[in-house]
């Protein structure tokens, strides 16, 4: 099987985005220590609106330093075979920098909020933003909050920017609230499928390909035994990153009395759950397997539990790649 692991490197939207340092530079220099020692690559689907942001207040120092640290750990990645790809939460459109703080601003969060030409104009200057640090350009994309529907405002972006490969969806998906909005109910339960303008609707001759993010469902049980691990032991569980998630109170009270379609991942206790989905992927002999996390959500444990994962995945023969070198 070639297993994915891939990351959304950003910071926080709620009240407040949190740190550099503590959201991406830190959390990230463990990622790439685990990568190391096993000699795996991961992917990091970078936040490229913030880097557009970031060098639009390059003048103030803060800013310029952070840009400068960002710049030189996603060179390090890129020189050490990881894969940078593109990620845009487009809500930095609206954002400013003011009293050494970002001021978040959420209430345009998806694409489909634009119109098609700033559609067009928002992925190629944040395309521009990646390839001016790496010199090189994106070959994979994934949403912001998921929300890549409707797909046609996109479609032609990506095409101008010679970016063919989505990693968006997941299997049985679906979320409506203020800022999201996706339904993936209908999208086939595959490993990969060519699409042409629906990324749920395969098309065997689409121009597009997508990978998705492979399904788990989860009982109400784990997100109690989260609950209490949180409070009894926050150091360990605890995400590294010092900022505020974008929070949907009626979702989250659900997932204690629900089962909830999630998505394989190891932010935090999530973790916990890769050697199950691993399993269940192989019982169904399915060829990929895709990891969806935040350098921002990892915790002690999940790096920890990550390092266990990935030994156990090589010795029973699977593989590790990005996704433009499989």
């Amino acid at each position: 099987m070639q297993i994915h692991i891939s990351f959304d490197y950003e910071l926080f939207f709620g009240n407040a985005s949190g740190s550099v340092e503590k959201c991406m530079l830190e959390p990230t220099q463990q990622l790439i220590d685990i990568a190391c020692k096993h000699n795996v690559p991961f992917i990091f689907f970078v936040d490229a609106g913030y880097l557009f942001q970031l060098k639009k207040y390059i003048h103030i120092e803060t800013c310029k330093q952070d840009y400068d640290k960002i710049t030189l750990q996603l060179n390090r990645l890129a020189s050490l075979g990881h894969e940078i790809a593109l990620h845009i939460h487009p809500h930095w459109e609206d954002c400013r920098f003011e009293n050494n703080q970002w001021i978040i601003d959420t209430t345009r969060y998806k694409l489909a909020d634009f119109t098609e030409k700033e559609v067009g104009e928002i992925v190629s200057k944040y395309h521009h933003a990646i390839k001016e640090i790496t010199g090189k350009p994106c070959k994979s994309y994934r949403a912001g909050g998921w929300c890549i529907q409707p797909f046609e405002s996109i479609r032609k972006a990506l095409i101008e920017n010679a970016i063919f490969v989505d990693s968006t969806v997941y299997y049985k998906g679906f979320h409506d609230s203020k800022a999201h909005f996706y339904d993936f109910t209908k999208a086939p339960d595959l490993c990969e499928w060519n699409f042409e303008n629906d990324p749920c609707i395969e098309n065997k001759t689409g121009m597009f390909k997508e990978i998705p993010v492979t399904a788990d469902q989860i009982p109400p049980l784990f997100y109690w035994k989260l609950y209490l691990k949180m409070r009894l032991n926050p150091l360990v569980y605890k995400p590294v990153g010092d900022g505020n998630w974008l929070v949907d109170k009626k979702r989250i009270y659900k997932h204690f009395h629900t089962s909830t379609n999630h998505f394989a991942c190891c932010d935090g206790f999530f973790a916990s759950r890769l050697q199950f989905v691993l399993k269940d992927a192989e019982k169904q002999k399915k060829s990929k397997m895709m990891v969806l996390s935040h350098p921002k959500s990892m915790a002690p444990y999940s790096f920890n539990t990550l390092n266990k994962f990935i030994m156990s995945a090589k010795s029973k023969g699977h593989t590790f790649n990005t996704i433009t070198n499989e």
